[in-house]
């Protein structure tokens, strides 16, 4: 029975460790986003991160993203962008750069949620690299050119 229970101590003692472990991995990664934004724009974006009850929400999925979905942080983000961020509450990181991997902000749609059309395209073209932009296009596109097509396999046409 105590062997049981200095189980269940160390199991605890592990998850409360790793929480721990995630916890500074999001606050070293809100640092670096901070970090990111341009210094005007920098107290009111810190503000809207740590205080949920503050608005914000699409620049906590941003961040998410970059957390732990590996989402790319430019060395610098443009103004225009973190300012749609900060006017609009319902902006999401919904939709990327085919070039650079940018994430852009998109109003969704509020009868198709995140998976329809958005009702606000904020910006069809990226700010940092005048790609276009779209959902699911950065890493749709880095498939495509990952993938290895086998001539021999090829139908005839």
């Amino acid at each position: 029975m105590i062997e049981a229970k200095q189980k269940r101590v160390k199991a605890f003692n592990l998850q409360k460790k790793s929480n721990q472990d995630f916890e500074s991995h999001w606050f070293e990664i809100c640092e670096q986003f901070l970090n990111a934004v341009a210094s005007r724009q920098r107290p009111a974006v810190a503000a809207r991160l740590k205080q949920p009850n503050n608005g914000g929400s699409g620049l906590r999925d941003w961040v998410a993203a970059i957390t732990w979905r590996g989402a790319l942080l430019p060395e610098r983000i443009p103004e225009s962008l973190i300012q749609v961020y900060l006017t609009d509450p319902e902006a999401a990181p919904l939709h990327d750069c085919e070039g650079c991997g940018l994430l852009v902000p998109v109003r969704p749609s509020r009868f198709d949620g995140w998976d329809g059309e958005p009702e606000e395209v904020y910006f069809p073209t990226c700010p940092l690299c005048e790609s276009r932009t779209g959902q699911y296009l950065y890493f749709t596109k880095k498939h495509e050119s990952e993938k290895k097509i086998n001539p021999l396999r090829r139908r005839p046409r």
